[in-house]
């Protein structure tokens, strides 16, 4: 029997940006590609004629390339300061430190679409742009910069006695600077010192990516000594514990705001089955994990939720994506382009004619999402 996907139910509290342009999300080793050809490397001769596509689509104002909370975390696990400063500039050319909001976010506003069918009022939660700037966005902070003295945030008093033009500079030149060296990461042991002492600390963000990798590893031994779920709705499982692990902490809150409780909303297989796939994001991961736990051989590790992560982000909401062949290859055969109205690609020196030719449908999601069809 097929399984059949539900509707998708696109969120109305991202804000999403217009249909004149496209966004464009790259792989981590696509932007590596990109940059190999800016610096003339021969393993970027390849791709001279797409960097050249890209920036003059971004001059143009067609397409916005976008970065995500993955392209950070990855960037930290490149040894060579040399090949990351590379990278880094080649992204800062392309994106001006343009980024996806945090997928929790995301998930949180999917969720609220979906209570909104059954609460009586919808959520009362601010509107949040889908595409930001740097990587405060991408981590889906909201404090910029403050300046603290013994009588607590003193940012606005600063501002006044130096005046606006001088601070806004000031302000703007740190948070570039900020950018970069995220970004790009410590120069030498010197520079890592200073970084760690402002509060820089990749291992953290690692420990999160593991942890979750764990939990995957884990269910693969549930699954090696229950084959039959492979064999059978491998996808109702992972759809299952989709909700019950990266919504534990979210689910239970946003019900209890809106008045509801858990069978207001699922009440038997397929409400949940239908409930849990209909919103987007979680769609394509619930995709991923189903074919990643398919093979008994799988080693998942961090780099597996990055990818994960960020494909969950930038299949839904951008127009153009080329993921690594692995991800293609998954991504196609389950049609999630075709259903999502996204260009996959398979190599990035198709990018320049899908620049060309496509067009985004934003449009048509913002009238799903306040329920104008």
């Amino acid at each position: 029997m097929k399984d059949e996907p539900p509707a998708l139910v696109w969120p109305r509290l991202l804000e999403l940006p217009s249909d004149n342009v496209n966004v464009v999300y790259l792989d981590l080793n696509h932007w590596i590609s990109l940059a190999q050809a800016s610096v003339g490397h021969s393993k970027g001769n390849s791709f001279v004629e797409t960097l050249e596509a890209c920036h003059a689509a971004r001059s143009a104002g067609t397409a916005m390339f976008v970065l995500s909370g993955t392209h950070y975390s990855e960037m930290l696990k490149i040894k060579d300061p040399t090949q990351r400063r590379e990278i880094s500039n080649v992204m800062e050319e392309l994106t001006d430190f343009a980024t996806l909001v945090s997928r929790v976010v995301v998930m949180e506003s999917e969720l609220m679409a979906m209570l909104d069918r059954c609460a009586k009022a919808p959520s009362l939660l601010p509107i949040i742009p889908l595409i930001g700037r740097g990587v405060r966005h991408a981590f889906g902070l909201r404090s910029g910069l403050k300046i603290m003295g013994p009588s607590g945030d003193e940012t606005d008093s600063v501002r006044e006695r130096i005046g606006a033009k001088v601070f806004d500079d000031f302000v703007a030149q740190a948070n570039l600077d900020l950018e970069r060296s995220i970004l790009r990461g410590p120069a030498d042991n010197n520079e890592v010192e200073n970084m760690v002492a402002v509060g820089w600390n990749p291992e953290a963000v690692m420990q999160v990516a593991e942890r979750r990798a764990a939990e995957e590893r884990e269910q693969t031994l549930r699954l090696n000594g229950e084959e039959r779920w492979r064999r059978g709705r491998l996808r109702d499982v992972v759809s299952v514990r989709e909700l019950g692990i990266e919504f534990q902490n979210i689910l239970p809150r946003a019900l209890a705001e809106r008045g509801l409780v858990l069978t207001d909303v699922i009440s038997d297989q397929q409400s949940a089955r239908a409930f849990v796939r209909a919103m987007p994001s979680t769609e394509v991961s619930i995709e991923l994990k189903t074919a990643w736990h398919r093979n008994r051989d799988k080693v998942w590790t961090a780099n597996d939720i990055y990818d994960i992560d960020a494909m969950s982000l930038a299949v839904p909401y951008c127009d153009v994506v080329v993921p690594d062949k692995a991800f293609y290859h998954v991504l196609n055969s389950a049609g999630l382009g075709e259903r999502m109205h996204t260009a996959l690609l398979r190599n990035l020196v198709d990018l320049p004619n899908t620049l060309d030719r496509w067009k985004p449908k934003r449009g048509l999601r913002k009238l799903m999402s306040r329920g104008s069809l």
